[in-house]
């Protein structure tokens, strides 16, 4: 059974002590496996936009749901197919400063982009190694410039764009300390850097946001600070960096 949890910060609020003291309250959750509204199958990213709504990537069923910040839903577009505000299987999705929702719709080697209420506003990509094509993108962050960057996991790379689409730059092999292999997901910090969930090396390794090396942590195994297959990562706005350390079954 697929489902969404709220997990908010539980700081100054009347919660027992042991509760409070590992940080965080569990508030509720939503979600069961189907298609109808409020089902899913394996949902993948998730945005929170204006007022709380939250956004979620419903991969398989090739749409996107959209929920209060408790769980009752508002709406939902796309159906499965390559026409515009269709998906193939969808991973990634992010909101831009200007409310737009950028929505990597993997299966369809491509990017596309709506209003906070599916309105279809343009796309890029298609199958390929070029500048601009993708194979799987996955995961997808928006900086607050309005650069959009996509991790292009099976192409090893990372690629940046403007906000309507037009390709920026690029990284990763044949530069040594740029090598990625298939990053998954990817986040960026107020300060413009890049962070990448470098999924099969097991590290995280951050960039500037034109993609010069900056460091690297990580590394195969259970230890704290190192990581199996990570899939997800995201910057909190105090700059602490978090990971879905996928295989150990843990955050960090």
């Amino acid at each position: 059974m697929k489902r969404v949890l709220i997990i908010t910060v539980a700081a100054a609020l009347a919660v027992p002590a042991a509760v409070a003291a590992a940080g965080w309250l569990y508030e509720g959750k939503w979600g069961r496996s189907g298609s109808g509204n409020g089902e899913f199958v394996n949902p993948e990213g998730v945005a929170v936009g204006t007022g709380g709504i939250v956004y979620v990537a419903d991969c398989i069923n090739s749409r996107v749901q959209y929920f209060t910040p408790t769980g009752s839903f508002l709406g939902k577009w796309g159906t499965p197919g390559t026409g515009n505000g269709q998906f193939g299987k969808l991973e990634g999705i992010a909101f831009a400063p200007d409310g737009r929702l950028y929505v990597a719709d993997t299966a369809n080697h491509r990017v596309q982009y709506f209003t906070s209420t599916g309105s279809f506003l343009g796309k890029w990509g298609s199958f390929g190694t070029g500048d601009g094509e993708f194979n799987n993108p996955a995961g997808i962050a928006v900086a607050e410039k309005g650069a959009v960057y996509v991790a292009d996991s099976s192409n090893d790379r990372v690629q940046y764009f403007n906000r309507s689409g037009s390709f920026l730059g690029k990284w990763g092999p044949p530069h040594p300390m740029n090598i990625l292999d298939y990053p998954q997901d990817l986040a960026v910090a107020a300060n413009g850097n890049v962070y990448v969930a470098d999924t099969r090396h097991d590290k995280v390794k951050y960039f500037t946001a034109t993609g010069s090396y900056l460091g690297e942590w990580g590394g195969r195994g259970w230890a704290d600070g190192q990581f199996y297959d990570p899939n997800g990562i995201e910057v909190a706005p105090d700059g602490r960096i978090f990971v879905s350390d996928t295989n150990n079954c843990r955050i960090q």
